[in-house]
């Protein structure tokens, strides 16, 4: 009997992400302390107070360290936009940083919890080109929009609570066909959709897709293999 495979809707993603780890600064008086090329939040306003530097080499996503919604200032001595958000993984509302510039943080106040570079304005905006180069990116809410993980990886169960279950849209900007499973390693199959039965939804190499029920928040997990040549078999899923 076929397996029925499922494919994702094309888009184009176009962003390579960079963000950082986390470096705590000396005391500094209003933004001196910010070397060139960091992303520097401050605890109070002008510059002034508690800092941390956000460099852009590195792969942390979230400031942590005891800094989630405590920044109030920030200067971005990089040549790219700074990108600092009220949620993790780059979700929530956004307040786009000029390169060079230094401010208070108008939108968000002490709400920084996550951050990126990116070469524009526009991209700090969520949105699949959020996803960076090479990896296959899940997203919490449809379009690419919220929480969002990439990776290049396999994974045989996710997380309970953060992504089982909770994932609404997807990305993949790698060379492999992503496929996710509504069970954890790699098992399971859904219902309802019409015989034969789907035991993996599939997305292809440069694709991106906003879920729909019965798949919609039911991945575990996914895998990633090398396209079938033969397109009509989809074995590459379920070998």
């Amino acid at each position: 009997m076929k397996i029925k495979m499922l494919r994702g809707s094309l888009v184009v993603g176009a962003l390579a992400l960079f963000c950082s780890v986390l470096f705590a600064l000396p005391a500094n008086a209003a933004y001196d302390n910010c070397e060139k090329p960091s992303l520097c939040l401050y605890q109070g306003a002008g510059g002034t107070g508690e800092s941390l530097r956000l460099p852009v080499d590195g792969t942390a996503t979230v400031t942590g360290s005891g800094w989630d919604d405590k920044a109030v200032s920030v200067y971005n001595n990089t040549p790219f936009w700074g990108c600092v958000y009220a949620n993790t993984y780059l979700g929530g509302v956004v307040e786009p940083v000029p390169p060079g510039a230094r401010s208070d943080l108008r939108t968000l106040g002490l709400q920084v919890t996550s951050h990126k570079l990116a070469p524009s304005q526009g991209s700090c905006f969520t949105g699949y080109e959020r996803c960076p180069e090479g990896q296959l990116c899940i997203f919490k809410e449809p379009n690419g929009r919220g929480g969002m993980y990439g990776t290049a990886n396999d994974h045989a169960g996710y997380l309970a609570g953060v992504w089982a279950d909770n994932v609404r849209s997807v990305v993949n900007r790698t060379d492999k066909t992503a496929c996710f499973f509504n069970d954890a390693s790699w098992a399971g199959e859904w219902t309802g959709t019409g015989p034969p039965a789907a035991r993996a939804y599939k997305v292809h190499a440069g694709d991106s897709t906003s879920l729909t029920a019965p798949f919609d928040l039911s991945f575990r997990s996914h895998r990633l293999r090398t396209p079938d040549t033969d397109l009509a078999t989809d074995k590459e899923c379920l070998s």
